[in-house]
């Protein structure tokens, strides 16, 4: 460890401007300039092979049935599938993988409330969110659009791009594309509201509002959306209250009733360890609580008496969140040859009580890294005489021997008892997310031949995430009895001083499963400014400010006496990162030491007195003023060589400065209509995605991570950036067939990416699994091990035979240019228009059937991370890119029979083998019951809705929409999965049945 100072881990403003132009200025009028206007969903409902699209390419005119795979999907098509959020319809997508949106801690990390779009399980950073055809906000520092910020009660339509753009859109478009499309010329008044019932939660519902004003020859769009969804605890779902015998994942070893060994004073032998116990063991408080009273391995010795508790009675699998977004958007035309455009979007997105383990697992104290003997109660705290009797029987050592104080071998300040400042008892966090876009331009027409498109583009997102964890030296003060803000002098206990009861004896029970607490005393309880005082907030205020500045040629002329179509342009994008810790006890440089004020470990390099910073297990987070410049030119041309045979050229040049450099991406389709019914396209490109400002940095975050060898025990990770990363690059190609007669179209196509360089961190599992070979967390270290270097141990050291895995505290991961990886597969999709009398029936269905994701060998600095792998089929859970279900599909039937609109949805995910079981008897292992195959094969799931829509206005006249519908109708439960909630929430969801009333109201 040479490095010891290293990272721990608006509309309202755009209306204005809209206003001022709107005086000015005047929309194109359809019937002057027909090719011009973006073609409505109504259109798109009724004539798809007509349809023109803009994402994909800059050449004016491109079909749905183009050369590219593009599906397209109107808002009357979301509106009757009951998709109520851009979270929704992504997840309908069986192209997408695994998805962020559903914002539990588990399955989003460390981005709760964040939505996110995954092509081809490729990853969410890997696919570009465009708005209106230009970039969309990103999580600050992340590089992936947060969906959850699209107003989607203004849109038109969706696009998706299945298919690697980077040549026409540039890094990020590696995955392909995904265009949210608002409506044009919209006039009137549009009123939307919905309300869903969810068994065990408050429900969620949503209201919305558009105003559309036609100006004469111009058009003002605004409108404002409200989203809320209720908190669902874990405890309203039995699926995910497993049995710690069938499913370990969610219990630790470092709980509270916690392992003590009390000190005390022998005549003629002087202070010594006089016992060693589980507290409220005498009043069997442990299992009353709800834990499990088993015993922790150790190598060469006998157990030690644990008592293992569960946390995810704790948490919730769906959090509260409420989201709002105000949207503006002006068109209007200057002249017959320029229009103008603005538009001008503010989104707000809020979780301001996150569910987490009522405290962290401590993984260092004041002596730095380690989670055993962390901390010491000294005898004269008020909790300590009752602590004796509840644990150790009359007439033993402990109780006969003059106490003088007690280690906490193994446990934790809150657990089976609960956070007392928390109604459940779980712990506490908040997020909140801000995105203010604001995009205006030009249309030139210089000929009549030729145009010109101006734009500029200002992003700014914002992020505040925090949790809270316990800061070690304050927590061991209160121990002490000089906890408190305004403690003063040298008398524990008093002048302001306060004492923190870390004892069982202190809960009344536990909140969570309504459980009493046999060994609860009376006024033992901690006081909240003593809580305060030892639990401070751990996160970041992150922000994210984008310059997009596009202009864009667009034309077409004879050649050969063929048409030739094309485009040409440039693009400058400018980022700027600054990520700010939210306190001083986060800051790395303000609080360095695990001491307050407390400088020395920085001092010397070579020691083993490290920087682990405030808290008992999170890290921090520096200060980060990051920045990047990208410079971009383009071209594409289109011409049909041949009569029915049409090819297109794109290549883009895109230059990042520095030790990034530059990259050239080329890419050719063709699209060859072979006969009135049948096309034939293909498309072959290399495209790329260039790093990120913060993925340069060598200073990173910290984070958490369950370690699979070490028994799921959740170690904090340090994450450092590369400032030697080089982009990464993918060849794509794809070949697809088209068939359309009749009422029927359908398609398939064969789709594949090789990538060279992908982006990845080093594998914390690998890393353990290499340091410390087994399966318990007991297993001796391998100190030979090359690996060593980039893991920190409990007192800075590995010992041979002496260090096990369980004294691992730290892993270090940075990103790098990782193994080659190709992935391939198929997507089909077919569709049947036909009319019944008065009823018209569209049946449709879209399948995507992944073939291959294979990972080569990881290398990295002369060292073999892993070995090559399929991911395909797999849970990859301890790997990347997580779940890789081989088969998605989703199928519908729509009827529509004037008023009345009915339609069936079927989602079909399919089931995944846990990677981590292959090769094993078991899958896991309990020291207590032994081995347990649970999620051993996570198995498929099919969810079916139903959604009905009735328009009243030929009974009363009024232009108004009744909407009702049943989600997962047949109330399916996720398959058993060994993660922390029993379930993998990317197959199947958590919310079970349930019931949706709706209503939309124009005037």
């Amino acid at each position: 460890m040479k490095n010891k100072s290293k990272f721990m881990v608006g509309t309202s403003l755009g209306v204005p401007v809209l206003l001022m132009a709107s005086s000015a200025a005047a929309q194109t009028n359809p019937d002057v300039d027909e090719p011009r206007q973006p073609v409505l969903a109504e259109q798109i409902e009724a004539e798809p092979e007509n349809t023109i699209i803009v994402t994909g390419s800059y050449i004016r005119g491109q079909r749905e049935d183009g050369a590219q795979p593009v599906d397209v999907f109107g808002q009357e098509e979301l509106e009757s599938r009951g998709i109520d959020s851009p979270l929704e319809f992504i997840k309908s997508l069986p192209s997408v993988g695994p998805v962020l949106g559903d914002s539990n801690q588990y399955g989003a990390g460390g981005s709760q409330g964040v939505g996110s779009i995954n092509l081809r399980s490729l990853g969410r950073e890997r696919t570009l969110v465009l708005f209106n055809n230009r970039r969309f906000a990103t999580e600050p520092g992340d590089g992936a659009a947060d969906t959850n910020l699209i107003p989607l009660f203004a849109l038109d339509r969706i696009e998706v791009l299945k298919d690697g753009a980077a040549s026409t859109y540039g890094s990020d478009a590696i995955a392909g594309v995904a265009n949210f499309v608002t409506r044009r010329d919209f006039t009137g008044i549009e009123l939307a509201g919905d309300y869903e019932f969810v068994d065990g939660s408050d429900d969620n519902y949503r209201v919305s509002a558009l105003a559309g004003f036609d100006l004469g020859v111009a058009n003002l769009m605004i409108g404002a959306g409200w989203q809320h969804r209720s908190e669902l605890p874990t405890t309203a779902r039995d699926f995910t209250q497993v049995p710690y015998a069938d499913n370990p994942t969610g219990f630790s070893f470092l709980s509270n009733p916690a392992l003590y060994a009390p000190v005390g004073v022998i005549p003629g032998v002087g202070v010594t360890t006089v016992g060693l116990g589980v507290d409220g063991s005498q009043l069997n408080a442990c299992e009353e609580l709800g834990g499990i009273a088993g015993g922790f391995p150790r190598a060469g010795a006998a157990p030690l008496p644990v008592c293992r508790y569960g946390y995810i009675p704790f948490v919730n699998l769906i959090e509260e969140e409420d989201r709002y977004q105000v949207y503006g958007q002006f068109t209007a035309d200057f002249s017959d040859s320029v229009s103008f455009t603005a538009e001008a979007l503010y989104s707000h997105t809020e979780l301001n009580d996150l569910g987490y383990s009522p405290s962290y697992p401590p993984v260092q104290g004041p002596r730095g890294p380690g989670s055993t003997n962390a901390f010491t109660v000294p005898a004269r705290n008020p909790g300590y005489a009752a602590f004796l009797e509840q644990t150790f029987a009359p007439g033993t050592p402990p109780r006969l021997f003059t106490p003088v104080l007690a280690s906490i071998v193994l446990g934790r300040p809150f657990a089976l008892g609960g956070n007392p400042l928390d109604p459940r008892g779980g712990g506490n966090g908040g997020a909140v997310n801000n995105a203010w876009r604001i995009s205006a331009g030009f249309d030139f027409d210089l000929t009549q031949d030729l145009t010109l498109q101006v734009f500029g583009t200002y992003i700014r997102s914002t992020r505040t995430a925090f949790s809270f964890d316990i800061v070690s030296d304050r927590y061991q003060r209160a121990l002490n009895g000089f906890g408190g803000e305004n403690c003063t002098g040298t008398t524990p206990g008093a002048n302001g001083c306060l004492y923190f009861n870390p004892f069982i004896n202190s809960a009344p029970g536990n909140p969570a499963l309504g459980l009493d607490n046999p060994a609860y005393v009376p006024g033992n309880e901690n006081s909240q400014e003593v809580i305060d005082y030892i639990r401070q907030q751990n996160g970041a205020v992150q922000a994210e400010e984008q310059y997009v500045a596009d202009a864009v040629f667009s034309g077409e002329s004879e050649v050969f006496g063929r048409r030739l179509g094309y485009a040409f342009g440039g693009q400058f994008r400018k980022t700027d990162f600054a990520s700010d810790p939210i306190n001083r006890f986060t800051d790395p440089d303000a609080y360095p030491c695990a001491v307050d004020g407390d400088r020395s470990c920085l001092d010397d390099p070579e020691d083993n007195n490290f920087p682990v910073g405030a808290f008992t297990f999170l890290g921090q987070y520096p200060r980060a003023r990051l920045s990047q410049d990208v410079y971009a030119v383009f071209a594409e041309a289109q011409i049909e060589a041949f009569d029915g045979f049409e090819v297109t050229g794109a290549v883009r040049y895109e230059d990042y400065g520095g030790e990034v450099g530059s990259t050239l991406n080329p890419k050719l389709s063709a699209r060859w209509q072979v006969a009135d019914f049948l096309a034939l396209r293909g498309s072959i490109g290399d495209t790329f995605r260039g790093p990120l400002p913060s993925d340069l940095s060598e200073r990173g975050i910290s984070a958490v991570a369950g370690i699979d060898v070490l028994g799921g025990a959740f170690k904090a990770t340090d994450q450092l950036g590369n400032p030697a990363l080089a982009p990464e690059t993918a060849l794509t190609y794809s070949v697809g067939a088209m068939v359309e007669f009749g009422g029927f179209s359908a398609s398939v196509d064969y789709w594949t990416y090789e990538f060279e360089g992908r982006f990845t961190d080093l594998p914390i599992q690998q890393i353990a699994r290499f340091v410390a070979p087994g399966s318990t967390g007991t297993q001796f270290a391998d100190c030979s091990s090359p690996f060593v270097s980039f893991v920190v141990f409990e007192g800075g050291v590995c010992e041979q035979g002496v260090t096990t895995g369980s004294d691992i505290s730290r892993v270090q991961t940075r990103t790098v240019n990782g193994p080659d990886v190709t992935t391939r597969g198929l997507d089909f999709s077919l569709n049947y228009r036909t009319q019944f009398g008065r009823a018209a029936v569209n049946i449709g269905a879209n399948a995507t059937h992944t073939l291959e994701y294979e990972f080569g060998d990881f290398e990295f600095n002369g060292l073999l991370f892993s070995e090559g792998y399929d991911a395909a089929g797999f849970a990859n859970y301890d790997r990347a890119p997580g779940t890789v279900s081989k088969w998605r599909a989703s199928g519908y039937a729509n009827v529509q029979f004037e008023p009345v609109g009915l339609t069936w949805s079927t989602t079909f995910i399919g089931g995944v083998d846990d990677n981590r079981c292959i090769g094993t008897e078991f899958c896991a292992a309990t020291p207590e019951f032994g081995g347990t195959n649970f999620g051993r094969r996570v198995k498929s799931y099919i969810q079916h809705d139903v959604f009905a829509t009735i328009d009243l206005a030929p009974f009363s006249g009024i232009e108004a929409e009744l909407q009702a519908g049943v989600e997962n109708l047949f109330d399916t439960e996720p398959a058993p999965a060994r993660l922390e909630y029993s379930y993998d929430p990317f197959i199947g969801t958590a919310k079970g049945r349930t019931f949706k009333v709706g209503t939309k109201l124009r005037f």
